[in-house]
């Protein structure tokens, strides 16, 4: 047998317009994306759920607004949720999804001058249309909440109705793919049904699907078994349910687990293309067999890919890639349409001032009033601050700090002191608990104010009622002893020692998640909710798990318990609620420590630390339990400082872990 030897080369596209490339902004491109619309000469056009649609006449060329939507970051087309954008040929194309006017949503928008003008075509019965088919004979096939097939042969000029397929009620179809033969197709639906058709939608044969087979169990049955993507290639089908990934041999349905695959693509000569876990790409061809693995990968998850000209096209966030086993180009989207917006995150140095967005390190220049590209890093920036004469960054775990040197044009690794706090001084000491959304905002306050060797409460300021059980006066060692806990913190990593568990407490451990699996068989899972700080993903959930992590605790690695600790939920309403320590030094410098997660996590932790814009994360429980001692246990919610949560916490941890391995 020959051996084929592929030579990989990576191509780099660097953006540049007339020597004014460091002026260009970056694409922000709006909404939820689909599918990528890729022409037969590989424009790249993205019509997204927003109402938007962007286009770049080849790979590593500038981004433009297209029609029907805006570079605005804050423009919503109402009445316009683009699906998908589709070309028929070099200039015939259709944008399909929610698209209404005048009440009605019976049409797609179509153009047969290469997206000059567009017009609306009927194509029946009104509907959302979740699922699209576009082949390069000119054929389509839609359906949407309606439920029927539409149909055209005609590049989408004129379209007609088949029947919905089956007799399931609500059946909404979320994917659809046809063979080369134009009559053998695939129907996937948003809730566990597959369909066939052998006769282009005359008849219909239903298959079972990886869950119906048995391949993997829904950990709760709210979970949408959602069919998301259904392929034809050779003699195979693959599929994506669940945002898990299965094939299966055409003639006989017996789906197969592919653990490593995130998501594929078939190309026009019926090779396979695979996203891998790893972000790395494979190509198989139609006997599935692997013939080509990329050493290079994605940098990021993709938002949407696409084929063309058996290339395969992955759109990032940042980037536009286009890969095969030669080439694997990659071109950051810019465009000259819209200045570089003012970035969030900017300071002045000597004179001058910087902006930081993402990995961009942006200049004001003075002359021109607007912002350019100074100079580029391999890492997200999620602060910068100064601190001993010199701007400090902070990738995103903020644990990762880098020394910005404007003159040299340079980033390097930097190293904080070993003492940040070792010779100032708390003069006053600040406990805050506050809450802040669309139409309320209101803040409790419990100070503390240093008298000789105490730290005595401050009756002009305080609250009420916040707080009134903690203790009216701190020894002041006490105080150093916290601020040494933080400083130290960056260092140390939580241990088992730390929180102090006791067998009886694993004991009772295992008596309540035996009383939760009790209550969630019998009653079905919780609904989500904010102040529910023990979830489970589903009533199928491995109860004896958790039991099994609390019994075998102590032989966790220390990464391990560090790791679970590291864990934060974040914000996802549009309600912010949060806890604060501040601590005010005799020099006016201060030192906040906040959380501010929907979900907190055993006494809060992560805390984010700011000391004069320095920030860094800390996971210290040894922080929390002072902070708890101090206040009477009356700072953090009853159940984040319960031991209870703590093992939890840990638990939850692992079988998540173990989930995502699967």
């Amino acid at each position: 047998m020959k051996k084929i030897l592929h030579i990989l080369t990576i191509i780099l596209i660097p953006f540049t317009v007339l020597g004014q490339e460091e002026y260009l902004s970056r694409l922000s491109i709006l909404g939820g994306v689909s599918e990528l619309g890729i022409s037969p000469s590989e424009e790249i056009w993205v019509a997204t759920k927003a109402g938007n649609v962007y286009y770049t006449k080849q790979i590593g060329e500038l981004w433009h607004i297209g029609p029907f939507g805006s570079l605005d970051p804050y423009n919503f087309s109402s009445g316009k949720t683009f699906e998908r954008l589709n070309f028929f040929s070099e200039d015939t194309m259709m944008i399909s999804g929610f698209i209404q006017e005048g009440g009605k949503q019976d049409f797609v928008f179509w153009s047969g001058n290469h997206g000059k003008t567009w017009e609306k075509v009927i194509f029946g019965k009104s509907s959302w249309i979740d699922a699209a088919y576009i082949n390069d004979n000119g054929k389509a096939w839609m359906s949407g909440n309606s439920q029927l097939i539409y149909y055209s042969e005609n590049y989408g000029e004129t379209w007609k109705s088949f029947d919905k397929a089956g007799n399931e009620n609500s059946l909404r179809f979320s994917t659809i793919h046809f063979a080369k033969d134009e009559k053998t197709g695939l129907f996937g639906s948003f809730w566990n049904v597959l369909y066939k058709t052998t006769d282009n939608c005359q008849s219909w044969e239903k298959l079972p699907t990886p869950l119906s087979q048995g391949k993997y169990q829904r950990l709760s049955k709210e979970d949408r078994p959602d069919i998301r993507k259904i392929r034809v290639f050779g003699n195979y089908y693959i599929i994506n349910q669940q945002g898990r990934v299965f094939i299966t041999k055409s003639n006989s349905i017996d789906w197969l687990y592919l653990p490593n695959v995130a998501d594929f693509e078939i190309t026009e000569n019926e090779n396979l293309y695979t996203i891998n876990q790893d972000l790395s790409i494979s190509l198989y061809n139609s006997d599935f067999y692997k013939t080509w693995q990329s050493e290079k990968t994605v940098e990021n998850n993709p938002r949407a890919i696409g084929v063309r000209n058996n290339n395969l096209f992955v759109l990032t966030f940042e980037s536009i890639y286009k890969i095969n086993s030669i080439d694997f180009t990659v071109s950051q989207l810019f465009t000259n349409e819209i200045p570089i917006q003012e970035p969030y995150l900017k300071l002045q140095f000597e004179g001058e001032e910087y902006g930081f967005e993402n990995k961009d390190i942006l200049h004001f220049d003075k002359k021109k009033k607007a912002w350019y590209h100074f100079m580029n890093v391999d890492f997200s920036i999620a602060n910068a601050s100064l601190f001993d004469s010199k701007i400090v960054l902070a990738d995103r775990s903020l644990n990762n700090q880098y020394n910005f040197d404007p003159k040299e044009k340079s980033v390097n690794k930097y190293s904080l002191p070993e003492s940040l706090f070792s010779n100032l001084l708390v003069k006053e000491l600040h406990f805050e608990n506050g809450s802040q959304g669309c139409f309320h905002s209101n803040n409790s306050l419990r100070s503390y104010i240093k008298k000789g060797d105490k730290f005595v409460v401050d009756k002009k300021t305080k609250s009420s009622k916040y707080l009134s059980r903690a203790i009216s006066e701190i020894n002041a060692d006490k105080i150093e002893q916290i601020i040494e806990i933080i400083d130290k913190s960056r260092f140390e990593k939580v241990s088992l020692i730390d929180l102090k568990i006791t067998d009886s407490e694993i004991k009772e451990f295992k008596k309540f998640i035996d009383k939760e699996e009790q209550r969630i068989k019998k009653s079905g899972i919780d609904r989500f909710d904010f102040d529910n700080l023990y979830s489970f993903p589903g009533e199928n959930t491995d109860f004896n798990f958790y039991k099994s992590i609390a019994d075998s605790l102590f032989t966790l690695s220390e990464e391990e318990i560090n790791n679970a600790f590291w864990q934060a939920y974040g914000n996802w309403s549009t309600t912010t609620d949060w806890r604060r320590i501040i601590f005010v030094f005799q020099n006016g410098k201060k030192l906040i420590i906040e959380n501010s997660d929907d979900k907190p996590n055993y006494l809060y932790t992560p805390w984010i630390v700011d000391f004069e814009g320095l920030k860094f994360r800390t996971n210290s429980i040894l922080f929390g339990q002072q902070i708890d001692e101090i206040t009477n246990g009356h700072f953090f919610k009853e159940i984040a400082r319960d031991k209870n949560y703590a093992i939890f916490k840990i638990a939850e941890y692992m079988y998540r872990k173990k989930l995502n391995e699967k």
